[in-house]
């Protein structure tokens, strides 16, 4: 791992409050994790404290603070283990530093701490004890050299590279670090954009080398739907706003004359609470603009029947539903009297046709009269494309709907029918008839 593409990492020493305590080649390196206005503050603080003893010769560093990579580089130098002088302690008592941060070298401080030094670290160091008693355990290092070897390969186990897991599937991770020696610790995340049980975070970086039996913690994405939000009330722009921000995709927006001001969310289809996929659509019905003490009927065809119904319930419309057999998807709303946009009275009724499957049922025959089969095997013609079809089946009884639905070329329309006396089928396009013919 190379942090700024210039300090390769030989070993990843602690972690605590968002800053990573690395050690690199010449030195150690503090590496913060700036997400937030509060983390930024606390880095340039910290920043400031390192200026200062700069300012005053008594500490030499390397500071970045390009966005992304905010750290402090200090040479690796041997620990005094002195208690740090008057002078270092009032250059930082302004910034909220405190000899409990200082780690003291021999002639100067060695480096600054952003979080209290652990157990007096900054006390203890490679040239603190040791350079003094060297000395008189010369001899017997030279003597105890092969065997302190030996017990350091013993008590030091081997090191791994840990992989780069954002993306990966559970399993996947699991298998990546199964044989590497490193320990797993996994919490819970939520990214509904994501899929489910994918690696959202990790830590330590990929890239980072670990001693065996040290642990990589890992957020497993757990995709919960996201309830629809309680958008009543507020303007339709910052309704979709909102909607948009969780995920979700605006959908129809019909207007109803109400009291509240033009634009203002009056309900959502799902209702507030409902739990929803992302990307999921979510209907607005908002306020139209007030005509006197009449209704706008909204436009209806294309729509859902029960999306229908709970807009005219909400419009305060009564809704009167005639079903026909079509090829149309089943429950479709094909045609709507009055026609959308027209202003009617509270409580007036409007009349759907809704597609429904299966056969067409005729009345009976007159009592005595017997019946015969006519057979329909009809493709649409190209001029049924995108228009409104609706063909009949017209016998000494009446005329009856056989299909009314949205036009399609090549559309096939078949069946067997029961007819008395002479029949004649007629196809309407947009209401307008196209053709005529016997069975």
């Amino acid at each position: 791992m190379l942090l700024d593409d210039r300090y390769p990492v030989l070993e990843t020493l602690e972690s605590r409050d968002g800053v990573t305590l690395y050690r690199v080649e010449g030195g150690l390196v503090f590496y913060f994790d700036v997400r937030t206005p509060q983390d930024k503050d606390r880095f340039y603080r910290y920043r400031a404290a390192i200026r200062r003893l700069e300012e005053l010769g008594l500490l030499e560093a390397q500071v970045s603070a390009k966005p992304g990579r905010y750290y402090a580089f200090f040479s690796e130098r041997p620990l005094g283990g002195r208690r740090p002088p008057k002078e270092v302690l009032a250059a930082l008592a302004p910034f909220g530093f405190g000899p409990e941060h200082v780690a003291m070298g021999e002639d100067k401080v060695a480096y600054l701490a952003p979080w209290p030094l652990r157990l007096g670290a900054a006390r203890r160091g490679r040239g603190g004890f040791w350079s003094r008693v060297a000395p008189g355990l010369f001899l017997l290092g030279l003597g105890l050299l092969l065997l302190a070897q030996g017990l350091y390969r013993y008590f030091n186990p081997p090191e791994y590279v840990v992989p780069d897991l954002v993306g990966k599937t559970a399993r996947e991770a699991f298998l990546l670090l199964r044989d590497t020696g490193l320990g797993l610790e996994v919490e819970e995340g939520n990214d509904p954009s994501r899929p489910k049980e994918v690696v959202l975070e990790q830590d330590p970086p990929p890239g980072t080398r670990l001693r065996a039996g040290r642990v990589v913690r890992l957020v497993l994405n757990q995709a919960r739907p996201v309830p629809v939000p309680d958008l009543r009330g507020l303007p339709r722009a910052e309704a979709e706003d909102r909607l948009s921000g969780l995920g979700f995709q605006v959908g129809r927006v019909a207007a109803v004359e109400a009291e509240e001001a033009a634009g203002t969310v009056l309900a959502t289809s799902p209702p507030a609470g409902t739990p929803m996929a992302y990307g999921a659509r979510v209907d607005l019905l908002v306020a139209g603009e007030r005509s006197g003490e009449r209704v706008v009927v909204p436009r209806l065809v294309g729509l859902k029947r029960e999306d229908a119904l709970f807009l005219l319930n909400a419009a305060g419309l009564l809704p009167q539903v005639e079903e026909v057999p079509s090829g149309a998807p089943e429950g479709l709303v094909l045609a709507q009297v009055p026609g959308p946009g027209e202003a009617v009275l509270p409580g007036s009724p409007v009349r759907l046709r809704v597609a429904v499957q299966g056969a067409v049922q005729l009345p009976e025959a007159f009592p005595g009269t017997p019946l015969r089969s006519v057979v329909l095997a009809l493709d649409l013609p190209p001029e049924a494309q995108g228009r409104q079809v609706r063909l009949l089946l017209v016998d000494a009884r009446g005329a009856q709907v056989v299909y009314e639905g949205p036009g399609e070329e090549g559309l096939r329309l078949s069946g067997t029918y029961q007819v008395l006396g002479e029949a004649r089928f007629r196809l309407y396009l947009d209401g307008e008839l196209f053709q005529e013919w016997a069975p």
